[in-house]
């Protein structure tokens, strides 16, 4: 009898993981909407906007994610100035990481943000994931940003 809250609590525990796959981690000026890993809806799994992070237009932002379950494909970074609308590739990073004994994998890329003034501004990036090619399975991740013109406050 006691080994079953203890079976409950490994199959909770393993739930929580079996849906996680990548997500954007607090990083320099840059705080994600959610934690969660497991966001299957685009563009941003439909969570409410938080508090933007103050950025300059054109600055470079160093952007840290992990990966929490192994897969091979690619992570595609994206920016809308207009309220998770009309995104821009801003850059493509492949999935080199390819050992699940040494999961979460850590990531990070050096982003420059576009030129552009914006107080909806939204940072995304998804996982693409490899094993079909013909219908890739993507996951989302989101964070709220505002672009300030160079040498404005």
């Amino acid at each position: 009898m006691k080994t079953k809250p203890l079976l409950v609590v490994a199959v909770l525990l393993w739930s929580s993981f079996a849906f996680s796959h990548a997500r954007l981690k607090a990083s320099t000026g840059v705080n994600p909407r959610s934690t969660n890993a497991g966001i299957k809806s685009g563009p941003c799994g439909g969570l409410a906007r938080v508090t933007p992070a103050m950025l300059t237009s054109g600055q470079k932002l160093t952007v840290t994610w992990e990966e929490t379950i192994q897969h091979p494909g690619r992570y595609e970074f994206y920016f809308s100035s207009a309220n998770d609308q009309n995104f821009t590739l801003l850059a493509t990073v492949p999935d080199l990481q390819d050992s699940a004994a040494d999961l979460p994998h850590q990531y990070s890329v050096e982003l420059t943000l576009p030129n552009v003034s914006c107080t909806d501004c939204t940072l995304q990036m998804i996982q693409v994931m490899t094993e079909n090619p013909a219908s890739p399975s993507l996951y989302y991740s989101c964070a709220d940003v505002r672009l300030t013109p160079s040498g404005t406050t």
